[in-house]
């Protein structure tokens, strides 16, 4: 009985092989890499109607910081001159060009999702297609509110401190607090792509073991690959000026495996319970 995580883990692993789950890893990270910064335009013109750009800027910041220092390197002066820019322009076709762009990862993951879960899509593809782009505007907003999160919280601890007789302890424990409702927030939108995305709808219970799977995997393969790029890679001989460019799509690779398997790992667990058939393997 105590062997049974470790089956299951195998048949997720096999699943994957059997199926085009790699590949469509491959599909994910293109779309993402292309997604991420028509994301961060759109981000750009809603925090600049908002009048909340700095502090989106920081959330963002913080974010990318989580990543292997390369990626960051990488990404964020980019970011950087993305949601600085207030060209009026952003908020007009272009803008929803920006928004169709992004929600092409959105699809990207559904596929994924679908596909692991051994789901038909039900839905006509129009409104397939607007749950994606609805995916994008919550995944901003979501943004939004962690920058006010992000800004408070030093407003928080003055009043805190204002009230109580707090040490330097305390001070610690509150961004430790702080770091794990970030923590919680990634955890909540992860379950949430498992739960819309999908043809079928799951009971949350049956998709949390995947997610948590995906989160502490991701956090260990971070890890690693910032280990493995700081003193194994050298993508730069290989790639060039492309190298930064590289890494960041091999990160993104590695993540949307993770995310995949996170998803195998509940079929696999339903299969167990009896919930779900057998997923035919693809041939060719």
């Amino acid at each position: 009985m105590t062997r049974w995580p470790v089956l299951v883990l195998y048949q997720a692993g096999r699943a994957m092989a059997r199926s085009l789950a790699l590949e469509l890893a491959g599909h994910i990270a293109y779309t993402a890499l292309l997604a991420i910064f028509p994301f961060l335009i759109f981000l750009a013109a809603l925090s600049g109607f908002l009048g909340s750009g700095a502090e989106s800027l920081a959330t963002v910041e913080d974010a990318v910081n989580l990543l292997p220092g390369d990626v960051a390197r990488t990404l964020l002066p980019v970011i950087r001159e993305v949601l600085t820019s207030r060209d009026s322009g952003l908020l007009t076709l272009g803008l929803l060009g920006a928004l169709w762009v992004a929600s092409n990862c959105i699809d990207a993951l559904r596929i994924a999702l679908n596909s692991a879960y051994g789901f038909d899509e039900p839905r006509p593809w129009w409104r397939v297609k607007l749950s994606s782009l609805g995916a994008i505007v919550i995944g901003a907003v979501v943004f939004l509110v962690l920058s006010v999160v992000v800004v408070l919280g030093p407003v928080i601890w003055d009043g805190l401190l204002w009230l109580l007789p707090l040490s330097d302890s305390d001070h610690w424990a509150f961004g430790a607090l702080r770091y794990g409702v970030a923590a919680v927030v990634l955890l909540g939108g992860l379950l949430a792509l498992h739960c819309w995305l999908p043809g079928r709808r799951l009971a949350l219970e049956a998709l949390l073991p995947g997610v948590l799977v995906t989160a502490l995997l991701w956090l260990g393969a971070a890890s690693l690959f910032s280990f493995y790029v700081a003193n194994l890679g050298n993508y730069t001989a290989t790639y060039g000026s492309l190298g930064g460019v590289i890494i960041t799509l091999v990160f993104f690779y590695i993540s949307a495996v993770l995310f995949i398997f996170g998803a195998e790992v509940n079929a696999a667990l339903l299969r167990r319970q009896g919930r779900m058939g057998r997923k035919k393997p693809v041939s060719g």
